[in-house]
């Protein structure tokens, strides 16, 4: 495959890979412009420092296999960079078996017109044997066009990508159109949507009691370690990535601030929330489709005008949304996989497990992936109490799983510099305190999102949720454990 993309390429995959439109929805819908502050603080205190950091390493290592193994084990060891690898792919396998599931949504809203998931039968066959057969087809179908290269990644990617952007213009270009038409209401709306009452669970008026969105906002910039682990696919790649990710980094702050201003200033926070229709399990259909709603009543389109014009903004959100999973669960089955069998050393696996096809993919890593995959969605579809509440069990654990190797990340940087592994001169920022403080400020958010996550169930008095979330990482870290310890008795280390 060419791996001659350009700077335009990468920043836009880079975007609309870390950019979500339904975190920005959700945002706006649950706290409106309050929500402005966080994602400013969140920004300045945790995205942007870290994406300094990702730069920095994928400049180094960018033709590297391993990404995060890369990183940490010259910075650190490399058994703490093997559990930390371990530790993110695990917590991204069981996203992984969400999102399969969650596809159906939007792709029901696509060919329907509206979600069906949530019915009883489809066709009189219960509805989550066929879901649970239809997101077995596009794990076989996914893990099979990435198996054949590279190239079937990139191609959902850039589709989903130019998608998204479709979606960003079309709900820009709405929202301006009925800021323009009502401009005396544009900051009153603002106003108003800041003083509504927040619909985000332990949030009120004050500023401090908002916490809780906070760890929301940190959680909307996700993504950049996935982005990261496909750097060595790209000729290049260490000039192209990081110029690229500092750009992207800046575009996808805009994007969350400007659109949360512009969908506060262009509606009516408190009618949209007196929309029955509109619940957060919807929320970007519904949006849309009542912006198109709005947009058709201050044109004075006709009845069947506007009807077909809520059909399309929701059916192409819906459109838009599906090439999204496709493109992220394309990325998240190869990235960290890749990065945990063939950036760590290949003695810890069997050689079967390792082999790459002539596409250089590791194939059979892919297919034992997959049918994992396969039985938890089939597992989950029998539709069984104790079986649902295992997963949900599992999917808790992933919060602080996934969180922990952002933080181990952030942590290892001062020593990545002690160690001069790249000369001050050639990096990014050298001045060492403000390098420390880029550092600091990712740790400390970090720090401050794990100790919320284990806070809520202590105070809720729910014991079981917070023994999951601790027993989770432990977990995970055991079984990378015993397999380094296997891999060094192997080697007589």
């Amino acid at each position: 495959m060419s791996k001659n993309l350009s700077i335009s390429s990468l920043i836009l995959i880079m975007t609309t890979t870390v950019y979500s439109f339904s975190s920005m929805a959700t945002a706006f819908f649950m706290m409106g412009s309050k929500s402005l502050p966080w994602f400013l603080i969140s920004a300045l205190l945790y995205f942007i420092p870290y994406a300094l950091i990702v730069a920095q390493y994928t400049k180094k290592y960018a033709h590297k296999a391993g990404t995060i193994y890369d990183w940490l084990k010259d910075s650190l060891t490399p058994k703490v960079a093997f559990i930390t690898v371990f530790l993110w792919y695990c917590s991204y396998f069981t996203w992984m078996v969400s999102l399969f599931m969650k596809l159906t949504i939007p792709l029901s809203i696509l060919v329907f017109g509206e979600d069906l998931t949530q019915q009883a039968t489809w066709f009189s066959i219960p509805t989550n044997g066929l879901l649970a057969l239809f997101s077995i087809c596009l794990v076989l179908v996914i893990h099979w066009l990435i198996s054949r290269g590279f190239k079937a990644i990139m191609t959902f990617l850039k589709i989903s990508s130019l998608a998204m952007l479709g979606l960003l213009i079309l709900s820009l270009v709405s929202n301006l159109t009925l800021a323009y038409h009502h401009l005396d209401q544009f900051w009153p709306n603002v106003i108003k949507s800041y003083h509504a009452p927040s619909y985000f669970k332990g949030t009120n008026h004050q500023f401090l009691s908002q916490l809780p969105f906070f760890i929301f906002s940190i959680t909307a910039f996700g993504g950049l370690d996935t982005v990261a682990s496909l750097s060595d696919k790209t000729n290049d790649s260490q000039k192209k990535y990081p110029k690229a990710l500092i750009i992207s980094t800046g575009v996808i702050v805009f994007l969350y601030c400007f659109g949360i201003l512009l969908w506060s200033g262009a509606n009516d926070l408190a009618l949209l929330r007196d929309t029955k229709q509109v619940h957060l399990g919807n929320l970007m259909y519904s949006l849309m489709g009542t912006l198109a709603k709005d947009l058709a009543q201050t044109l004075h389109l006709t009845a069947s005008t506007s009807a077909l014009l809520q059909q399309f903004y929701t059916r192409y959100t819906a459109f838009t949304i599906a090439f999204a999973y496709l493109g992220l669960l394309s990325s998240i089955s190869y990235g960290p996989l890749k990065s945990l069998i063939k950036g760590t050393p290949k003695e810890i696996w069997s050689p079967k497990l390792v082999r790459s096809n002539t596409q250089k993919m590791p194939t059979r890593a892919l297919c034992i992936q997959a049918i994992a995959l396969s039985l938890c969605i089939v597992a989950l579809s029998i539709n069984n109490q104790f079986l649902g509440d295992l997963f949900n069990q599992l999917t808790y654990m992933t919060n602080v799983s996934r969180a922990l190797p952002y933080f181990i990340v952030a942590v290892s940087f001062p020593f990545f510099l002690k160690k001069k592994i790249v000369p001050y001169e050639e990096l990014f920022i050298q001045n060492k305190w403000i390098n420390q403080l880029l550092s600091f400020s990712v740790c400390a958010c970090i720090f401050l999102a794990i100790s919320f996550q284990l806070y809520e169930p202590l105070k809720l008095g729910n014991y079981a949720n917070l023994a999951t979330l601790i027993l989770g990482p432990t977990l995970f870290s055991s079984l990378a454990y015993v397999l380094y310890a296997r891999f060094e008795y192997k080697l007589g280390l």
